[in-house]
């Protein structure tokens, strides 16, 4: 019981009172014990007087850091117990019969104590071991209860009390004891029920400073650096005043170091005094309304990223970034295109022109007069290296071939028609068929041909002249048409 009182002071204790960061001013200090007062004896008597009780002792107190301090004390006493019986009891070796008794003993304890120290009240605990080294017991006549000397036996106690400061150096004590001896013999009379005793002291202490602080700033005269330090003044580990730190937007990072001086109150920072920025990009946290944006995404002054031409579609991920405004766009930001005519919904004024139809530039079907004209087909494997839009060298010889041909028509437009087969998507190969016709074009531009006289068209694969499943089929469908259209 006692052991665990002494546990759960010392952690509460150390709970409430943390470290000071300055060291104890009763650090490593001795104290010499002076006390009075009574014993209370609680056994097989149903009576009992209030007896003398004195004793010396000595104390030492370790070094700390905290308001509590940790040492061992060391006591020796001297005093007696009494007690009486309403009817006689057998008592002592070798036994005899006495209605009352007195015990004369010399007592001493080991143990630990846990001081706080609160200014001038000094509240302590202490608890170890107690054994009655000397005692002489007697009947109610006087006589020794036991002829023989009693064996030594080792007990516990716990102590808790109070030093008041008197002046330096000096301090009035009060305490209680509990003392249980461990034994039966100390009433001479054996039972199944050990006896104890209670104590109350009143005395003085004497303690002596093994470290001076002169200016009672909580650092020893030995290491303190500012040892003329004025009463009530903090002071660092070396005894010296704080210097306080001007920090003017109150975010705890002193001016100084601050590289945001102006950051408004409240908000958090990081070790810099800047206002943290999670998503690194460039807004702090409490002005960005978008907080998880990914990083390398260029945002606006909200911290949101940039949609330039406000169709709802990130510039990071939009592949049409100047679609008009209010326009309907799809997943990639750029206008539908409802009947994959290659002409936007929002210009196109046959909205609903089957797939394949070749249109013009306004998205309706184009009416090709039938006449009879000059025509050149070159097959693109003839044409172009495989996937490449590079014309080849036969081509470009076909090509001068046919450009003798278009020169009798000096006042003709020309089509060009790039066709594929039907692998890959439909996107991608229309793609392909509008890049291979525009090589076409660039070419017959640099044999002296007009660009307005020369329309170049990428038709995919939605014209097959053969079947896609073979590999003659598709390589047929892949080529280049060459048509005078008026």
């Amino acid at each position: 019981m006692i052991k665990k009182l002494f546990l759960s002071v010392i952690v509460l204790t150390t709970i409430l009172f943390s470290q000071t960061k300055k060291q104890n001013e009763l650090s490593n200090s001795l104290w010499l014990n002076f006390e009075g007062g009574g014993n209370y004896y609680r056994g097989d008597f149903n009576k009992s007087a209030i007896e003398f009780y004195t004793r010396a002792g000595l104390d030492y107190v370790f070094n700390s850091y905290q308001l509590g301090l940790f040492g061992v004390k060391l006591s020796v006493g001297y005093g007696a117990i009494s007690g009486k019986s309403s009817r006689s009891l057998n008592i002592g070796d070798p036994p005899r019969n006495s209605s009352n008794f007195v015990s004369y003993s010399v007592d001493s304890k080991i143990g630990l104590i846990y001081l706080l120290n609160l200014k001038s009240i000094k509240p302590y605990l202490s608890a170890g071991a107690h054994s009655n080294v000397w005692i002489k017991t007697l009947d109610e006549q006087r006589n020794n209860a036991y002829e023989k000397k009693q064996d030594v036996i080792v007990g516990y106690y716990g102590e808790l009390g109070f030093k008041v400061k008197l002046t330096d150096g000096l301090t009035l004590n009060l305490s209680g004891l509990f003392n249980f001896p461990n034994s039966d013999k100390i009433d001479a009379l054996i039972s199944s029920k050990k006896d104890f005793y209670l104590s109350s002291l009143f005395g003085f202490s004497i303690y002596f400073l093994s470290q001076k602080d002169s200016d009672k700033d909580g650092v020893v005269d030995k290491f303190d650096r500012c040892p003329d330090t004025p009463l009530g003044v903090q002071v660092d580990h070396f005894g010296c005043p704080k210097i306080q730190r001007k920090d003017s937007d109150n975010d705890g990072i002193p001016d100084q170091a601050d590289e945001c001086p102006d950051t408004p109150r409240g908000v958090t920072v990081n070790s810099k005094g800047c206002p943290t920025d999670e998503d690194e990009d460039g807004i702090p946290d409490y002005l960005d309304r978008c907080p998880g944006t990914s990083k390398g995404i260029l945002v606006n002054e909200k911290g949101c990223p940039l949609d330039s031409d406000g169709d709802g579609v990130y510039d990071a991920i939009d592949e049409c970034p100047d679609t008009p405004v209010e326009i309907t766009v799809n997943e990639k930001g750029c206008p539908l295109d409802s009947d994959y005519d290659g002409v936007y919904d929002y210009i196109d004024l046959c909205p609903d022109t089957p797939i394949g139809t070749m249109v013009d530039a306004k998205g309706c079907p184009v009416v090709i007069e039938k006449f009879e004209a000059p025509v050149l087909v070159l097959e693109s494997i003839k044409g172009f290296e495989s996937g490449s839009t590079r014309l080849s060298e036969t081509a470009k010889r076909e090509l001068k071939k046919f450009s003798e041909v278009m020169k009798k028509y000096p006042d003709a437009y020309w089509r060009i028609e790039g066709h594929t087969d039907s692998q890959g998507s439909y996107e991608f190969n229309k793609k392909l068929s509008q890049q291979r016709a525009d090589a076409i074009k660039n070419y017959l531009i640099s044999l002296g041909f007009t660009s307005d006289r020369l329309i170049a068209e990428g038709m995919g694969e939605s014209y097959p002249i053969a079947d896609n499943k073979t590999k003659e089929g598709r390589e047929k469908n892949r080529r280049i048409i060459i048509t005078k259209i008026k």
